[in-house]
């Protein structure tokens, strides 16, 4: 009766341990998926978070490239202006040469006839 109550016993015992290791498991497994359900619900505000900066960055991109564009237009405009003011210079130049040059061959013929 003794050595089956010493059984008994160390079967209790055992069957205690067993259950405290259990009970340990069950924790850490409860512990471990709420842990894994935060990391998810992190990695889902994360990817949301990227996703709402990827179109912000779209978009200031377009804005950019629109602008680029303008100022491109502006500058090639500029450009033909300049082109047209440049031609008209040389035009103006080249009028004021030649009456410079009429005004000095009157100035010549007339001195030549003073001579006479």
């Amino acid at each position: 009766l003794r050595g089956l109550q010493q059984s008994l016993a160390e079967t209790m015992a055992e069957l205690e341990q067993q259950r405290r290791e259990v009970t340990g498991h069950q924790e850490k497994e409860k512990s471990l998926a709420a842990e894994l359900r935060a990391l998810r619900a992190q990695a889902e505000e994360t990817a949301a978070t990227h996703e709402r900066e990827t179109k912000t960055l779209r978009e200031q991109a377009m804005a950019a490239a629109k602008q680029r564009d303008g100022a491109l237009r502006e500058a090639e405009e500029v450009r033909a202006q300049l082109q047209l003011v440049a031609e008209a210079r040389a035009a103006g130049r080249r009028e004021l040469l030649e009456a410079q040059r009429e005004a000095r061959e009157s100035r010549e013929g007339q001195e030549a006839q003073r001579r006479q």
